[in-house]
């Protein structure tokens, strides 16, 4: 019995010790959660600190050109072949983007689960926001008050823009028939009237609808966050869904359809789908910066007022809605709110974009063959894009084929006898292309005209991770030099070696990429592409 009652004092005694040494846990655990949280606290206070003492570098300039505003990618209008590359690229990217978005969605998870309460965590990100906002406006202050160059500022405005939307896969400006609905009831305008109707109607449109007697009808949704669908238009995304309200117009007997909507919200259907959302954040945000820039000045220019709008969705102005808004890719807008790109005499900048540089630096003087062939053999070796798959890429084209090309550009031509770049842009883009054969001689002048021009449609183009693109109608950038190849003396075609895709003026979306995660900031990034240097 003794026995039984020393094994229960034991065990009572192992019990309460197990008992002390958990609560002295608990404590030390929870005493080093608050003094992470207090130097968290305090390394935020010492970075913003820094960063607002910090001292501007300076701008590092670019060249900005009028030329090629019909050539352009993204904000630059890079038309169709550039519209298959940005395809290939979102598709590459999107096992990417699903992977970082899951990873945000656990990131968040976790951080909820630390805060005491959801309301007390947005609290405290929306006041290292303001922290953080009135950081940079201050640094954007101190800029814009320098002489000349590039000017980083808060436009401080937020007006409404109208966006033509195209037909299927952008092929038209005007729809011979509109299906279009809303994911709240709406209030629908036409021909004097206004009416309520139910979220559960889908309006089937033509230019004989009774809505569209009077020519036009605007639906706009009674809820805040509803959005306009409009389910059998072809998008990469299925169904796409607008903000704002939508007008239809009768117009040449067909329909124009145009969504008008905040500026700021405009730009969170644009970054998405111009850059990848799984870029990083810098990256994203001089994006943003170069689209709500662009935006701004194309709502000035009147180049869409035929069609009742400021721009349309597609790459012949900015790429709109294509890919649903993302949380990183909003962040950004958010982040930016405001902040355009404007010259020394404080006008805007003409922000264009495109996807792949070849590596030439700002200071880089290219306009001579020789220097530019040695460049792109040797030089941009270190360039923040170089391991990326248009950095370098070749195609060979046949005389054969060479001499089907002319024929297309001049009737009658007959055979290519020889081809050569006539003149360089400094920035080592090929502006004038010389073509003599059996018809004479012809020139073909403009980096978009080249490119059009050599359409490697039936000619693979090779990049330089061994990927071979078929089909495309526009060579991937003019940034290329001829090698003769020659066969027992004759000449067989010529290898064009390039580099790059896209237009090559303004900022490098894969620059940018490569910046970022070299630790650059938005504003460093920018100031590489859009510095001092805005002309040639």
């Amino acid at each position: 019995m003794e026995e039984k009652w020393k094994r229960m004092l034991f065990y009572i005694c192992a019990l309460l010790f197990v008992m002390v040494v958990y609560i002295g846990m608990i404590e030390q655990k929870t005493k080093e959660r608050l003094l992470t949280a207090s130097r968290e606290a305090a390394d935020m206070s010492e970075a913003l600190q820094a960063q607002g003492e910090e001292k501007d570098t300076g701008p590092g300039g670019t060249e900005d050109t009028e030329e090629i505003r019909t050539a352009s990618a993204g904000a630059s209008g890079e038309t169709e072949a550039q519209g298959e590359a940005e395809t290939q690229k979102e598709a590459g990217m999107q096992g990417e983007t699903e992977t970082q978005q899951e990873a945000e969605a656990q990131g968040e998870t976790e951080t909820q689960q630390e805060t005491e309460t959801q309301k007390e965590a947005e609290t405290q990100k929306e006041t290292e926001v303001q922290a953080v906002t009135e950081v940079s406006q201050a640094k954007q202050k101190k800029e814009t008050g320098k002489e000349g160059g590039l000017t980083i500022e808060d436009c401080g405005e937020n007006p409404s823009i109208r966006v033509l939307i195209c037909s299927d896969n952008y092929s038209y400006d005007y729809h011979s028939a509109v299906s279009i609905g809303c994911t709240s009831d709406f209030i629908l305008e036409y021909s004097g009237k206004k009416e309520e109707h139910s979220t559960s109607e889908v309006l089937e449109l033509t230019p004989e609808s009774e809505y569209l007697a009077d020519g036009i009808m605007t639906m706009t949704p009674l809820k805040e966050e509803g959005k306009i669908i409009l389910p059998n238009l072809a998008r990469a995304v299925q169904c796409p869904a607008y903000c704002g309200k939508m007008e239809v117009r009768v117009q040449d007997g067909a329909l124009l359809v145009i969504n008008e909507l905040p500026l700021e919200t405009y730009l969170k259907g644009v970054v998405p789908s111009e850059m990848p959302a799984s870029y990083p954040l810098e990256a994203l945000k001089a994006q943003a910066v170069c689209a709500r820039t662009y935006a701004l000045k194309s709502m000035s220019g009147g180049r869409a007022a035929e069609y009742h709008a400021d721009v349309d969705d597609s790459v012949s102005y900015q790429v709109y809605n294509n890919n649903r808004p993302d949380q990183r890719s909003t962040e950004a807008v958010e982040g930016t709110r405001g902040m355009v790109l404007k010259k020394g005499d404080g006008t805007l900048v003409d922000a264009l974009y495109y996807s792949t540089s070849c590596g030439r630096a700002m200071q880089d003087d290219l306009s001579e063959e020789a220097v530019f062939c040695a460049f792109m053999d040797t030089g941009g070796a270190k360039a923040y894009e170089a391991s990326e798959t248009w950095y370098r890429w070749q195609a060979f084209f046949s005389i054969e084929e060479l001499t089907r090309l002319a024929g297309l550009w001049q009737e009658g031509f007959g055979q290519v006898y020889e081809m050569s770049v006539a003149e360089r842009l400094k920035n080592g883009s090929a502006l004038r292309l010389a073509v003599s054969g059996e018809g004479g001689s012809f020139e073909v002048e403009g980096e978009y005209s080249i490119r059009k021009f050599l359409s490697p449609l039936y000619t693979p183009v090779i990049a330089q991770d061994g990927y071979e693109a078929d089909g495309m109608s526009l060579l991937p950038s003019a940034f290329f030099y001829f090698v003769p190849e020659y066969e027992e003396g004759t000449l067989t075609g010529y290898t064009l070696k390039g580099g790059g895709y896209g237009h090559g003026i303004g900022l490098s979306q894969n620059g940018a990429k490569g910046m970022a995660d070299a630790g650059l900031d938005y504003t460093e990034i920018l100031s590489e592409y859009y510095g001092d240097t805005l002309q040639y």
